[in-house]
């Protein structure tokens, strides 16, 4: 079976929201996404995220808080999210990949945490106390923008404090995610960093009639040049305009994304299953982690080589995250154990209490 990386799954919400991810849906349950699917679906690692909501409405979830001014409601949702991810890793259903060494090791899942939204981070001092906590990838912001940068739906760039987190993440060699950053912010995050940048779950504006919360063609390149990576989302109204997605669709995303950039390297998933959409809003035949195979003989029959339906599936994020973990072993200090431990009876409750979802992508 061909092994396989997801770069965007968004765990502990779909947990918090829509079902145990112990276990496998239920029939009454509108979800695809479990450790026993992502296991029969041979995804031996995923970027799992630490997803947090802004807004009055959304501050009653568990994984929401009020907004940018709440800071002590953005970290009390992060790191609630966290302890489930550390609680399901002490209980050996998977493994917190923190170093490179890490992402070779055998054992259960192995998750890279991708922050998604950074209102939970304080300042660019705060940023190494997330990175001990594990913190290897993260997106400034989700739509609506947070304190740091401005998002798909708004459209301001970074601000001062942003610019601070992003010199901070090079540092300690946190991995930028572009996925849902402003275009203005977007260019603002180009002008910070030299480093590496990825879109861990964006389609080819190109193909989709405009919108910020996709990539252009620029952007795609600018990422490839880096050696960076666009994950494929799997939503079907950010793979077609005005009809149902089919898996065609995907497949022209993927292609564009390969031919813009020169490279099939720069393409890779980022599914993002059950972020907000119930599996009916994938294309027929990619709705849940055991179908996504479906897509390499597809690519083949397009010219696809079987290194070129391999590196899609696997090996184009192995080598960016083997090199972005590469650095952050430099950027290490101790794991704050201490603050682990505080949040172990939080994430024994969040494991056994849901709510419903919003809806998100």
């Amino acid at each position: 079976m061909q092994s396989w990386i997801d770069g965007h799954l968004d765990l502990a919400y779909i947990h918090q929201g829509c079902g145990d991810i112990r276990r496998a849906p239920a029939t009454t349950e509108n979800r695809c996404v479990s450790l026993p699917s992502l296991q029969a679906g041979g995804f031996g690692v995923v970027a799992a995220t630490i997803f947090i909501e802004p807004g009055i409405n959304a501050a009653s979830n568990p994984w929401g808080y009020e907004g940018s001014h709440d800071l002590a409601g953005a970290q009390r949702a992060a790191v609630a999210q966290l302890a489930i991810y550390e609680s399901l890793e002490r209980d050996g259903l998977l493994r917190i990949i923190r170093t490179a060494a890490d992402l070779h090791a055998g054992g259960p899942l192995g998750i890279v945490l991708l922050m998604e939204g950074a209102d939970a981070i304080a300042d660019a001092a705060d940023a190494a106390r997330w990175h001990a906590r594990g913190i290897r990838m993260c997106g400034l912001t989700w739509a609506k923008g947070t304190r740091h940068a401005g998002g798909n739906a708004e459209g301001a760039g970074l601000t001062s404090s942003g610019r601070e987190i992003v010199t901070a993440f090079d540092e300690l060699g946190i991995l930028h995610d572009a996925s849902h950053l402003s275009d203005a912010a977007f260019d603002d995050l180009l002008a910070h960093t030299t480093r590496r940048v990825v879109a861990s779950h964006s389609n080819a504006r190109a193909l989709l009639g405009g919108g910020q919360r996709h990539i252009t063609d620029a952007q795609i390149r600018e990422i490839a040049r880096r050696g960076g990576v666009i994950g494929l989302n799997l939503y079907g109204k950010f793979l077609a305009s005005g009809r149902a997605a089919t898996i065609d669709d995907a497949l022209a995303h993927i292609d564009h994304v390969a031919t813009t950039a020169g490279a099939c390297a720069a393409c890779a998933l980022g599914s993002d299953f059950d972020g907000g959409f119930a599996p009916i809003d994938v294309p027929e035949g990619l709705r849940s982690p055991q179908q996504v195979h479906a897509l390499l003989p597809l690519l083949r029959a397009r010219g696809w080589s079987d290194v070129d339906c391999s590196g899609f599936a696997h090996n184009n994020w192995l080598r960016v995250l083997d090199e972005s973990l590469g650095r952050s072993d430099l950027g290490s200090g101790d794991r704050d154990a201490s603050a682990a431990a505080r949040d172990a009876s939080a994430a024994a409750r969040d494991l056994s209490a849901q709510k419903p979802r919003s809806a998100r992508c």
